[in-house]
């Protein structure tokens, strides 16, 4: 009878331990969501010969986050514009915009990214960059993706854009 009750005991310790450590981890989750929040938006896409727009605006009040916007232009020759702007609601303690410069060869079916570029302002309601005369192959499939956030105190808002596919000339 005292095996089984130092069995039993055992047990309980085991199960308790797993307990408290799912609960940490479950916990330790929770925190690390509350941090940082994708916003709910929508998109509108401007789509002409030479360029292409992704504007990404927040429908939710009182965030912090109001628009997005990434875009391409192609200037010819094998060259490329590509931009990106991050608004806040009001001034922040920090506006980011990051630009992804995307190729394809086959016609669209697939892209590898070729250009980063990363642009921030603190104390800022705006962020804005832009990179000119990027140079890239004739013929070949280009589009840009967005990522932009607003960081008040503890809190990042985050959103992402993307353009839809321009082909180079």
């Amino acid at each position: 009878r005292r095996g089984v009750l130092k069995h039993m005991k055992k047990i309980i310790v085991t199960v308790m331990s797993f307990l408290f450590v799912v609960c940490f981890w479950n916990a330790q989750v929770l925190t690390s969501n509350a941090e940082e929040t994708m916003v709910p938006g929508y998109h509108e896409y401007v789509t002409t010969k030479d360029e292409v727009i992704d504007t990404w605006y927040g429908i939710a009040r009182g965030t912090y986050l109001e628009s997005g916007v990434s875009g391409l232009k192609d200037v010819g020759n094998g060259k490329v514009n590509v931009s990106g702007t991050t608004t806040a609601r009001s001034v922040c303690d920090k506006v980011k915009a990051g630009v992804y410069l995307d190729e394809s060869s086959n016609g669209g079916s697939s892209f590898g990214t070729i250009g980063v570029y990363h642009y921030e302002k603190p104390n800022a309601s705006s962020c804005h960059g832009s990179e000119a005369n990027i140079k890239v192959t004739s013929g070949w499939w280009y589009m840009v993706r967005g990522v932009h956030s607003v960081t008040e105190g503890s809190t990042t808002e985050t959103t992402n854009t993307q353009t839809r596919a321009l082909q180079a000339s």
